[in-house]
């Protein structure tokens, strides 16, 4: 019998909290700019340009020291007409960023911030009948930026940048082991009421937990023009492609007995690009006391197609692979989202924010699994700002909803196989199962809220 999947679905994630974007992007990097739908390319105005836009470093002219704090509560369900209705457990996320920007000249800026933009986690419980795709799931993915600014004239600037991506994969799910159970009773125990040597079903389940990380870099490059009131930004930044290695052990459970021994921890190897190409271009109108942007975000999630893992030493159960080699299909799609943001300057020291965005996801029907039962979404956001002298406060709360993920004919996480044989008896039917449900029919739905706050200095 063949044991797929040890590596599970891997993403992906996006509703707990890579659901805030489109895969597992988590574009709430400041408040300031979240508060704005994250409207800002095209007029970044402190040290977070360098996540949103560092070309908008070069008009700036001081140094300045952000600190941002993202909050994140998700509430995501899987509802089945035939199997009913589970909760992701997976709610309460706090992401941290730090951001650091100084001129060196008149004509160049440096910037370096330190952040997690591609975070996920899906968290379900025990009797959840989609635990054989993914039980627990969560991918950290850390990047250190620095970048130089270029001020051209006082229209044209541009920035160039290196990414350092450091990546963590904690994977988590059942693994159904009726086909190992059954080999054991058939050798142990009786089979009635069935006729000698059918084997008599026991039910069983393990577990696989996989481990794995790796490092990667990148780059990126912007651009920004500035005529005043009008602005437009250009930021585009390289895919990374990560070798991920690490050990994957499986818990076995009570009944599969002496078969225990074959189940030894696992060498993993799995490659994948799980940094998407993205590029981004915003347009502005930067009156007073209204300043208004239109931004509209591509990102390459098509470079999710297909991904091999790789075991260092697999073992086998008369001549059969109990874990092997195994590629999974991922086949998502590019993605468009378009964001809307304002500000209005009440006084010289208070901002009001506000904006929506509509993001796609990149998830087609036929992989939609429980580690990213990801759909189309929007949301409205609100948040203020206070600044005086070289002091700023910012924050925002943000409302997502997300569309219904439904599960298709076509889904290939259906139904999973016991590995059993298909055994039928006159009178008697098929006396043991050779499937098993796993999310058979219905949909996922959710929402999330998330509020940031953020402080900074100019000095």
């Amino acid at each position: 019998m063949r044991m797929r999947g040890v590596v599970g679905i891997l993403l992906l994630s996006a509703v707990s909290v890579g659901a805030m974007a489109s895969g597992t992007l988590i574009y709430e990097q400041s408040a300031a700019a979240a508060a704005q739908a994250g409207a800002v390319v095209a007029r970044p105005n402190d040290a977070t340009a360098i996540f949103y836009n560092p070309a908008g470093l070069a008009f700036q002219k001081n140094a300045d020291l952000q600190f941002n704090l993202t909050y994140i509560n998700a509430d995501v369900k899987y509802e089945s007409p035939s199997m009913g209705t589970f909760k992701d457990n997976a709610k309460n996320f706090f992401l941290p960023a730090i951001y650091f920007s100084m001129p060196v000249n008149d004509r160049v800026s440096f910037g370096i911030m330190s952040n997690a933009p591609y975070d996920l986690a899906t968290d379900w419980g025990s009797n959840f009948p989609g635990r054989y795709a993914s039980r627990h799931a969560k991918i950290v993915t850390v990047n250190v930026r620095p970048v130089l600014a270029f001020k051209l004239d006082d229209h044209h600037a541009f920035s160039i940048g290196a990414d350092y991506y450091d990546s963590r994969l904690d994977l988590n799910r059942s693994l159904n082991t009726s086909a190992l159970s059954t080999a054991v009773n058939s050798n142990f125990y009786p089979s009635p009421p069935y006729p000698p040597g059918i084997p008599y079903y026991v039910p069983s389940e393990g577990r696989l937990m996989t481990h794995l990380r790796d490092q990667a870099w990148g780059w990126d490059v912007g651009y920004m023009y500035k005529n005043d009131p009008f602005s437009l930004g250009l930021f585009y930044s390289s895919k990374a492609k990560f070798n991920y290695s690490g050990h994957t052990s499986i818990r076995s459970s009570a009944a599969i007995g002496p078969l225990a021994a074959y189940f030894p921890g696992e060498g993993t190897k799995l490659s994948l690009k799980s940094v998407p190409a993205s590029a981004r271009f915003g347009f502005a109108y930067s009156g007073n006391p209204l300043q208004v942007e239109l931004d509209v975000t591509w990102t390459e999630w098509s470079s999710w197609s297909q991904s091999m893992a790789h075991f260092s030493n697999p073992t086998s159960f008369n001549g059969v692979p109990l874990v092997a080699d195994e590629e999974f299909v991922f086949n998502w799609k590019d993605t468009w989202c378009y964001r809307l943001g304002f500000t209005y300057a009440v006084n010289p020291n208070w901002d009001l924010r506000w904006g929506f965005l509509y993001d796609q996801a990149p998830v087609p029907d036929k992989t939609l699994s429980p580690v990213l039962p990801d759909a189309n979404r929007w949301s409205a956001q609100f948040g203020t700002g206070y600044h005086n002298g070289a002091f700023n406060l910012d924050w925002y709360v943000m409302y997502l909803k997300f569309s219904a993920a439904n599960i298709t004919a076509s889904n290939m996480y259906r139904y999973g196989s016991t590995g059993l044989p298909y055994v039928y008896l006159p009178g008697q039917g098929q006396i043991y199962p050779t499937s098993y449900p796993i999310t058979p029919d219905g949909k996922y739905v959710g929402t999330a809220w998330l509020s940031g706050i953020q402080m900074g200095w100019k000095f």
